[in-house]
């Protein structure tokens, strides 16, 4: 492998570390774990994001805020969208939460839908891995990320606290305003924040789409976005009791890039570089449906535009008793609403509309140690109704229910710390009349093993089975979805997947040098997957009486002989299964080379490949990374230069096109008050032109060219 050089320049490194700061190691509290480890107690691969570093990358969306976390990427569908993807595993693989509660949105359901967190108000944001994420759902083989904003708090809090944040990016004219409150007596608490955030068409270097000459050039067109949120949290804290409630509202409206659905865009260059220039000031809000006006396909635009309101509480009490140590119970209440909006000059008419009213509910036990053995057990129960309208509705609407009991167990043996974990779930998904009922069961097992070799080497081991049970998308999608320009089509006999995972990880610590490593292999039984038949969706067909595949064609007669109507056609994407295998290496290190400067050098590369097929490459994977920074910290000032060099991606898999690399140059500047902060960050500064792998819309929509953001941040 390529990243070999990588390691062998961390082992030269070592003889050379000067021995003059603490490792900061030590002082990180994994809260996604049941018993809040420090970082030396967590096997495997994980990472935290907080204070100056949040803030510093916290963005628009969590792909975007945690895309330069080792072995994370973002699965980018215009800047308004961006999930994570963890060792090249995403959507249902990744399970997302929101102060250890999940989400509740549709972001998992496709690569269009944003996910309703906010990274601009969090304290911090984990991703863990290993047996620990057995609390969270079946099936969660890539990971979890925790988004903590700690709107209930824990402990007893007295006085009052706030701050309020502004900063403002050139590159989309984008400016966010952000705003926190909290006050306690003691014994209550209260919790308020708000974000507003505003921006307009992303700027590019050259065209959104080379080979389309009417592409937008130098900006990517329909890409400006407005997001508001706020929420607010009240706690009761006692010695040993905690009991909290919590609300929170999002509104979110963003645009698709033209060609990343089933409509092109014919304006002008000059038209849209005014429009661009101008701000895009108009409302996009007002959603009045006009039935009766005729226009032309090729001047209509998609928008998103989401709700999200979300209820939680918590209840919390320590000290049980003799056995049981401490009882957390977690309730949440989510409504979301999104519809897809097709907008053609002042006209606006919902293409579908998809709503998810969730409920989540978490009842967690700990107990006090037993012969040696600390260990959590919970039950999760979980139901979505899941609706589906309009004439563009491709999924049909379903009740999804899951029931599942975890147990977690540790210890520590004279040859290193155990960890054990299982899960048990039942799925039941409801077609209603139309299709029937759904129920299959998963188990999930996984065990850890961390080995002190030394007092500066640790090995760690995780071998685990994961289930997961086919998702409502998958089982029951049925049409055309005019976000993604595809027709997808379900499949109704899918079963439960599987996959056998095994991480070795080892770490060197010194005090001013340290290094991780970690390669994983993940044997994937029945990986579902939507995958390019290469096909496409023929209106002939379909007006015969054809559905599914057999809509599907790559004839020019079922295209009324026209070439230019088959090269125009959405293209056939089908739900199947088959084995798969995923295998990876990440680095991190950093080096301590005097008080006031350290290097930090990681690397990741992941490869997928199926078990059959004339191209077996799984697509969409992100590329090998290679990612450098020197970080200079002077009394109030902290300064950064961070290179990124990412490789070409030649395993783009069937029907889909490779990436060039990219060399990325970013570097950013605080100055830090007792009272405020001010930092400014630039970002691709040499321009690059760069095509995420990872992307749906990559041969359309590059990421944005050069960008300096400024903020400015006052706490009281």
């Amino acid at each position: 492998m390529k990243l070999f050089p990588v390691f062998g320049l961390a082992m030269l490194a070592m003889p050379f570390a000067p021995l003059c700061a603490e490792n900061q190691l030590e002082e990180v509290i994994i809260t996604a774990s049941p018993h809040q480890k420090s970082a030396q107690q967590v096997a495997g691969s994980f990472n935290v994001i907080s204070d100056e570093q949040l803030q510093l990358e916290a963005a628009a969306t969590l792909g975007d805020t945690l895309a330069n976390q080792v072995g994370v990427a973002s699965s980018s569908f215009g800047p308004g969208v961006g999930s994570p993807i963890i060792r090249g595993l995403g959507g249902k693989r990744v399970e997302i939460l929101q102060n250890s509660t999940v989400v509740g949105d549709a972001s998992d359901i496709s690569p269009d839908h944003a996910i309703a967190t906010e990274a601009l108000l969090a304290d911090r944001i984990e991703i863990l891995r290993g047996p620990a994420t057995l609390r969270f759902g079946p099936g969660a083989i890539g990971g979890v990320i925790n988004v903590i904003d700690n709107r209930i708090h824990t402990t007893a809090f007295e006085g009052v606290e706030g701050a309020i944040e502004t900063r403002h990016s050139s590159n989309n004219d984008a400016t966010a305003i952000v705003s926190r409150l909290d006050a306690g007596t003691g014994t209550f608490n209260l919790h308020l924040d708000a974000v507003t955030r505003d921006s307009n068409n992303v700027e590019i270097r050259g065209l959104a789409a080379p080979a389309d000459d009417d592409s937008s050039n130098g900006f990517i067109a329909n890409t400006d976005a407005k997001a508001d949120s706020f929420s607010a949290g009240l706690s009761w804290v006692r010695d040993n009791i905690v009991f909290g409630l919590s609300l929170s509202q999002l509104d979110n409206n963003y645009g698709l890039p033209p060609g990343g659905h089933g409509h092109g865009d014919e304006h002008h260059d000059d038209e849209h570089e005014e429009d661009h220039e101008e701000g895009h000031e108009e409302d996009h809000e007002e959603e009045e449906t006009h039935e009766g006006e005729e226009h032309s396909e090729s001047d209509i635009n998609v928008r998103i535009d989401m709700q999200q309101r979300s209820y939680q509480s918590k209840l919390l009490i320590n000290e049980l008793g003799a056995f049981f140590d401490r009882l957390e119970v977690d309730l949440s209440h989510t409504e979301y609403e999104h519809a897809e909006l097709e907008q053609s000059d002042a006209l606006s008419s919902v293409g579908s509309l998809i709503t998810a009213n969730s409920q989540d509910f978490r009842a967690e036990l700990t107990h006090a140690e037993r012969s040696g053995w600390l260990g959590t057990m919970g039950l999760q129960l979980n139901a979505r109704d899941f609706g589906s309208s309009g004439e563009e509705a491709f999924i049909l609407p379903s009740k999804t229910t899951r029931q599942g009991l975890y147990w977690i167990e540790e210890t520590s043996l004279p040859l290193g710390d155990l960890e054990l974990g299982l899960r048990v779930d039942e799925q039941t998904i409801d077609g209603f009349a139309s299709v029937g009922k759904f129920s299959h069961n998963s188990l999930n097992m996984s065990a850890s093993w961390i080995v002190p070799l030394n007092d500066q080497h640790r090995l760690s081991l995780i071998v685990s089975r994961s289930e997961r049970a086919p998702a409502a998308e998958e089982l029951l999608s049925g049409g055309e979805h005019i976000a993604t320009n595809s027709y997808e089509i379900g499949d109704q006999t899918l079963t439960t997947e599987s996959a056998n995972n095994l991480e070795i990880t080892w770490m060197y610590a010194r005090p001013a040098f340290d290094v991780r490593v970690s390669a994983y292999y993940n044997r994937f039984n029945d990986f579902i997957d939507l995958r390019d038949t290469g096909l496409s969706f023929s209106h002939d067909l379909e007006d015969v009486g054809f559905s599914g595949i057999q809509a599907c064609s790559a004839a020019i007669t079922d295209f009324d002989d026209s070439a230019e109507e088959l090269e125009e056609a959405i293209g056939c994407f089908v739900y199947q299964q088959q084995d798969a295998e995923f295998s990876g290496i990440e680095l991190e290190s950093s080096l301590i080379l005097s008080d006031s400067q350290k290097l930090q050098l990681q690397a990741d590369l992941v490869r997928g490949s199926f078990s059959s097929g004339s191209n077996r490459d799984v697509p969409r994977l992100p590329p090998q990374k290679l990612r450098a920074s020197w970080i200079v910290e002077n009394g109030l000032y902290r300064g950064s230069v961070n290179i990124t060099h990412a490789a070409a991606q030649d395993r783009a898999g069937e029907n889909q096109e490779g990436t060039n690399g990219y060399t990325k140059l970013d570097a950013s500047l605080a100055y830090t008050q007792d009272n405020w902060s001010a930092f400014i960050k630039g970002q691709n500064l040499t321009n690059q032109e760069i095509r995420n792998s990872s992307s749906f819309l990559r041969d359309i929509a590059p990421e944005a060219g050069r960008n300096l953001t400024v903020g400015l941040r006052y706490r009281f």
